[in-house]
């Protein structure tokens, strides 16, 4: 996450400077994202290694770039186009919700395309198709984004109404956005909760109002998105992570194996027909819901309480099929 955050601010940094009417010395710099000067010097000195043309003027008493300076477009070869269209069309397909940004961005990469390359690529994408799952729309929630994005890139608080599913309420909280990313359709917001005291995971389109507050936050330094979902199934966050053992049999056993579901996950083989699918996790209810899926094929051997609360769970549901 340190290298993306890195590349993020060297992105940003370029962005201040090209600013017309703001001067952005090295300690504004440092202040402005919450680093030592010296870390500043590290990221100059990056950018000049990538050729970005930054410089010091005296006059000003500020850094610049030079004002003729433009990003040249990529060298990519046909895989490498092949790669980024297809990735490209994934997102359309999933209602992105900067789609119209993506489309003018594609439109330049496929303009700097040497021509013989122009017509198998076009011809190339158009014959291949990706299938998604289920997804949220986005039209609707587009202002919710650009105020997340607002209040991100200025580090201010937000406060939002929230509808939760779990109690089915609609309550008002504090939030420190720490990061937008997209689980099985949907779009999440990762943020410290000033109500729970903990970073929550909230979908965008659940938020039904949101205002962008004058207090500011730093995200902390050993934040990491990654670390905070290792221990999700989807983004269900548990109170306690867990040892999960199932046993899937027949076409389950073939199934499972085909896919990887989790980093934390083991797979042990007992014979052609069955195997023993193991997992550290603390989304109890998503896991469940999952495990449901296969019927018969699935059964819980550890932990006995998630067994149990399944085995009643399955009685309820027969007896919805047994009334008349």
């Amino acid at each position: 996450m340190a290298d993306k955050n890195r590349i993020f601010r060297i992105i940003k940094i370029m962005m201040l400077l090209n600013e017309p009417y703001n001067k952005w010395n090295a300690k504004k710099i440092a202040d402005y994202f919450d680093i030592s000067i010296r870390t500043f010097h590290r990221d100059k000195s990056l950018m000049e290694e990538l050729g970005i043309p930054i410089y010091y003027d005296h006059n000003l008493k500020a850094y610049r770039i030079l004002d003729n300076f433009r990003l040249k477009s990529p060298d990519l070869d046909a895989e490498e186009t092949e790669a980024v269209f297809l990735a490209a069309k994934e997102y359309q397909n999933r209602n992105f919700p900067m789609k119209v940004e993506l489309e003018s961005a594609l439109a330049k990469i496929f303009n700097s395309l040497p021509e013989y390359l122009k017509g198998s690529i076009g011809t190339y994408i158009k014959n291949y198709e990706i299938i998604s799952d289920p997804f949220v729309k986005l039209e609707k929630h587009q202002q919710k984004f650009k105020k997340i994005k607002e209040a991100m890139s200025s580090n201010l608080k937000i406060r939002v109404k929230y509808y939760s599913m779990s109690s089915d309420e609609i309550r008002e909280r504090k939030l420190n956005c720490y990061n937008l990313f997209f689980n099985s359709g949907a779009p999440y917001l990762s943020a410290y909760c000033h109500l729970r005291g903990e970073t929550r995971f909230f979908r965008i389109d659940r938020i039904k109002e949101i205002k962008i507050l004058k207090e500011q936050y730093q995200i902390p330094e050993n934040y990491s998105l990654d670390d905070e979902l290792s221990a999700a199934w989807g983004v269900e966050q548990g109170e306690e992570e867990f040892d999960l053992k199932i046993k899937f049999s027949g076409r389950a056993a073939r199934f499972v194996p085909e896919y990887h579901w989790s980093d934390k996950q083991t797979i042990e083989r007992i014979n052609n027909n069955e195997i023993i699918f193991s997992i550290k996790t603390s989304s109890k209810e998503e896991i469940k819901s999952w495990i449901l899926g296969f019927g018969s094929n699935a059964e819980i051997l550890e932990p006995k309480k998630l067994r149990k609360e399944l085995k009643t769970e399955v009685k309820d549901i027969l007896k919805k099929y047994q009334t008349n």
